[in-house]
């Protein structure tokens, strides 16, 4: 089965029967924080890839995992992750450090699931090496990809491998893509929240849809910029001055982007924006702006959602979880992504209970820009 994305895309999509039997690679996601103790602190992305992982481990003759880890230290090992691992998918995995190892795991007893090392930690991996790629693809008859999250790196896991044995995308991959592109021809009204941080991951998106979108709002730090760039006061609050002339030239005259009119304080005092000190830092978004949003999301067709809209690792997480909370109530097509956001999501279990809650984070904003990945481009048909 085949479907036609943006830009006339066409992806393979992986089914049942496909495994029967067969010896299958999956890139899978296991990057996931970890506690000082090595347990795992987040699961979620874990979670999203068990349906499809439960299904081939069931059906196929041997499965082999792919993925990354880079938590804390770079191309840390796996053997601080596997019994976690097993406890978190039920599964009998075992760590292969090598491609030979892995190989050697299959003829020992392919009813293990095998999980090679971080992809790091081999050269290869980074480089896109066609060698490397070509080791791979021994492992398996099938290659699966179900990491949208890692997909806008152009590695020989991701790029390269899927030319070498048939592949296919998973159902994750696929529904990421497809939930996505919605965002290409919205319900109307059609709203952006961009927050975060820095401009210039979100610069792109603000391109793509500086015309498309009816209302986009500006929140988290990066609304600092935009308000310093306006002529408001931002106090002691970080700004991006190399971003400020371009907001000015293509910003600050549109008529759909928007910031906070009001703003809480590292004080928890809440001003208005002339109300900034020049020793406050701005952290979160204040009533005023939230009871606008509430107003505006509630007229809308279609939400998309990126980075928080206060300083959470400060604890300056009431605008995000408010908002949340507003758009739970809201009958829009609600769209998030962004790794704080999610945290906070997720911390209220509200992770099932929005249109749709991506797993990427750089990668959904590349989609966003562009409307493809390399990972889709090596899967293409």
């Amino acid at each position: 089965m085949k479907l036609r994305y943006y830009n006339n895309m066409v992806l393979p999509l992986f089914k049942s029967h496909l495994a029967v039997g067969k010896r299958v690679i999956v890139r899978v996601d296991f990057n996931v924080p970890l506690t000082e103790d090595g347990m795992i602190s987040d699961d979620f992305r874990i979670m999203r890839t068990l349906p499809l992982l439960r299904d081939v481990v069931k059906r196929a003759g041997h499965v082999v995992l792919l993925s990354h880890l880079t938590e804390k230290k770079e191309h840390r090992s796996f053997d601080v992750l596997i019994k976690e691992l097993k406890r978190v998918t039920g599964f009998d995995i075992v760590l292969a450090y090598t491609v030979t190892e892995a190989l050697a795991f299959e003829k020992a007893n392919p009813k293990h699931v095998v999980l090679l090392e971080n992809l790091r930690s081999f050269p290869g991996e980074m480089d896109n090496s066609e060698a490397f790629a070509d080791d791979l693809a021994t492992l398996a008859d099938i290659y699966i990809n179900e990491d949208f999250s890692q997909s806008h790196r152009p590695y020989a896991s991701i790029v390269t491998l899927p030319h070498r044995i048939p592949s296919y995308a998973g159902p994750l991959f696929n529904e990421e893509v497809t939930k996505l592109k919605e965002v290409f021809e919205p319900a109307r009204p059609f709203m952006v929240i961009m927050g975060g941080v820095k401009f210039k991951t979100k610069v792109n998106v603000l391109d793509q849809f500086i015309e498309k979108a009816d209302l986009i709002f500006i929140g988290g730090a990066l609304a600092n910029t935009f308000l310093a760039a306006a002529g408001h006061s931002t106090g002691a609050s970080p700004i991006e001055t190399d971003a400020i002339p371009d907001i000015q030239k293509k910003y600050l005259n549109k008529n759909n982007i928007v910031f906070p009119c009001d703003v809480e304080v590292d004080s928890h005092e809440i001003v208005s924006l002339d109300g900034v000190d020049d020793d406050d830092f701005i952290y979160d978004i204040g009533p005023d702006t939230l009871s606008y949003l509430k107003e505006q999301v509630n007229a809308m067709g279609m939400v998309l959602w990126n980075g928080p809209l206060g300083f959470v690792e400060k604890g300056f997480s009431k605008g995000t979880e408010d908002l949340l909370t507003v758009l739970l109530a809201c009958k829009a097509h609600v769209i998030i992504g962004g790794g704080d956001t999610i945290a906070i999501l997720r911390g209220h279990d509200w992770e099932n209970k929005f249109y749709h809650v991506s797993t990427g984070g750089g990668a959904m904003l590349e989609f966003l820009a562009t409307g493809t990945l390399p990972g889709i481009t090596a899967l293409e048909k």
